[in-house]
C-alpha cells in the first residue's frame, strides 16, 4: 500500500493575484505557510478488477476510470496513466474540506505523488505542483490558481511568484527568535461555515479588470510581508495580515458579509488582526496578535468559534510504502 501526507496551508498577503488570469496579465505574489493538519491517500491495487473509492462521506465502485464522479481522483488518474490499473483509494484529511486551508490542492498533490509511488516513479516536488496545477486550472477549467498546489507540495513559509503557471518560490527568512514571535502570536479558530470556493472565484475571474486595482495592493503586499519578516516586525506582520482582508472584502466575489464583518471587527477591537483565509467566506479565523491579545482574542470568538491547536509546517508532500 502506498500513503502519502501533504499539508494543508495557511496564506497571510497576495492570495488571488495566483489566479490564472491575473498571474498571466501582472504576475501574481503570495506569501503563506503550510501547517500540521494534513490530507492522506492510501491506495492499493483492487484485484476484483474495478476502482473503489472513499472520500469524505462517499464511496465509489466503478469499472472504468471515465465514470469515477470525482473530478481530482478521476483526472490524477488519467494523467498518471493508471486508467487500466483498477486500485482501491481512500482520501482522508484532518480538517473537513470546502474551508479554505486548501484542501482540494492538497488533494491532488497528494494522489499524484500516491500514483507515482504506486508506479515506482519518483517525482520531483515541482513536477507534483505542475501537474496538480495543470489538472485544476486547465483540464477542470475552473477559477483555480497555482498557490494552493505550489504550497502544499513545497511545504514551509515561502513567497511564491506565478508568472503565468510558471512558479518561483523562495523561503521567508526569519531569525529564531522572530519564528517564535510570530508562531505564538497566531490563534486559529474554526467557525464552521464550509463553501465552495469556485462560485467565489468565478464570480471574481468574471470581474477581474474591475478588481486589478485592488489585486495590484494586494500583490505588493506578499514583497511587503517578506520585508516586514525580514525586519522582525512583528506589528507590521500583523496590520498586513490584516490589510489583506480588507482588500479581499471589497474584490467582487463571495469575501464578506455580516458575519465576516463582525468578526473582523470583534478581533480589531481586541487590537489583533483577522483574515478569514481562502477565494471564499472559509470555515476558519487566522488571528495574529501582535502585543499579546490572545486572552482577549479567545473571549472575543468564544461564544461561536471553537479554538483549533496549529503549529507551521517545514516539510512539504511526502509518500511511503507499507
Amino acid at each position: 500500500m502506498i500513503v502519502s501526507k501533504t499539508p494543508l496551508r495557511i496564506p497571510f498577503a497576495g492570495g488571488l493575484t495566483d489566479l490564472k488570469h491575473y498571474a498571466a496579465k501582472f504576475g501574481g505574489v503570495t506569501v503563506s505557510a503550510t501547517i500540521d493538519k494534513y490530507v492522506y491517500v492510501a491506495l492499493k491495487e483492487n484485484l476484483g478488477g474495478y476502482f473503489r473509492l472513499k472520500y469524505t462521506d462517499v464511496q465509489e465502485k466503478v469499472g472504468e476510470m471515465e465514470h469515477i464522479k470525482h473530478d481530482l481522483i478521476r483526472e490524477a488518474v488519467r494523467l498518471t496513466g493508471l486508467q487500466d490499473k483498477p486500485l482501491d483509494l481512500v482520501v482522508m484529511a484532518d480538517l473537513a474540506g470546502e474551508s479554505g486551508l486548501g484542501t482540494s490542492g492538497a488533494v491532488t498533490v497528494g494522489l499524484l505523488h500516491a500514483m507515482h509511488a504506486y508506479k515506482g516513479e519518483a517525482v520531483t516536488r515541482q513536477q507534483l505542483f505542475e501537474e496538480a496545477s495543470h489538472i485544476e486550472v486547465e483540464v477542470l477549467g475552473g477559477a483555480s490558481g497555482y498557490h494552493d498546489p505550489s504550497i502544499c507540495a513545497l511545504g514551509g513559509l515561502k513567497l511564491l511568484e506565478y508568472h503565468g503557471p510558471q512558479v518561483s518560490p523562495r523561503d521567508i527568512k526569519l531569525t529564531p527568535e522572530t519564528k517564535a514571535a510570530f508562531e505564538t502570536s497566531l490563534l486559529f479558530f474554526y467557525g464552521g461555515r464550509h463553501h465552495r470556493s469556485k462560485p467565489s472565484l468565478a464570480l471574481l475571474s468574471s470581474h477581474m479588470e474591475a478588481a486589478h486595482e485592488e489585486l495590484h495592493a494586494i500583490r505588493r503586499l506578499g514583497y511587503d510581508l517578506e520585508a516586514a519578516f525580514g525586519d522582525g516586525n512583528l506589528q507590521q506582520i500583523a496590520e498586513i495580515i490584516g490589510e489583506m482582508q480588507r482588500l479581499k472584502q471589497k474584490l467582487p466575489g463571495n469575501f464578506e458579509d455580516d458575519y465576516v464583518q463582525d468578526v473582523v471587527a470583534r478581533v480589531r477591537e481586541t487590537g489583533a488582526y483577522a483574515q478569514l483565509p481562502g477565494g471564499k467566506i472559509s470555515a476558519f479565523v487566522i488571528v495574529c496578535c501582535p502585543n499579546g491579545q490572545q486572552d482577549a482574542v479567545r473571549q472575543a470568538l468564544s461564544e461561536d468559534h471553537k479554538e483549533v491547536s496549529l503549529k507551521l509546517e517545514t516539510g512539504g508532500t511526502v509518500v511511503t510504502e507499507i
